[in-house]
């Protein structure tokens, strides 16, 4: 492969993605196994992310159920309907924070 010599380094994936799209355009071969490892690498910072997201998204939850019950507790809405209500809805919210999180599904290998 002589073209490989003109084709840029691979540490400037911009770059060298581009040529790659270029080379597959002009109906030459690619190289496959940096394109696969390239897909690897930003699959696992896209899993990254959202586990952050979701991490966040969690505490969040956390936070704000902790300062409804304050709030509930405080302004004595404990054996009124609307505060059993209220009282509903901060354990749902805390169940699905985590009932999301258990069933969270683990991406596997990438196929190809």
């Amino acid at each position: 492969m002589a073209d490989e010599s003109l084709s840029p380094d691979k540490t400037d994936r911009k770059a060298y993605l581009e040529a790659q799209i270029q080379r597959q355009q002009r109906g030459e071969p690619i190289d496959v196994e940096w394109v696969t490892e390239e897909l690897q690498r930003v699959r696992r910072e896209q899993v990254a992310r959202l586990q952050a997201s979701q991490r966040n998204l969690r505490w969040l939850v956390l936070g704000t159920a902790a300062l409804l019950i304050v709030l509930w507790a405080r302004n004595g809405h404990m054996l009124d309907r609307g505060g059993l209500v209220t009282l509903g809805l901060i354990v749902i919210g805390l169940f699905v924070a985590f009932v999301v999180r258990g069933n969270r599904s683990r991406p596997g290998p990438p196929t190809g």
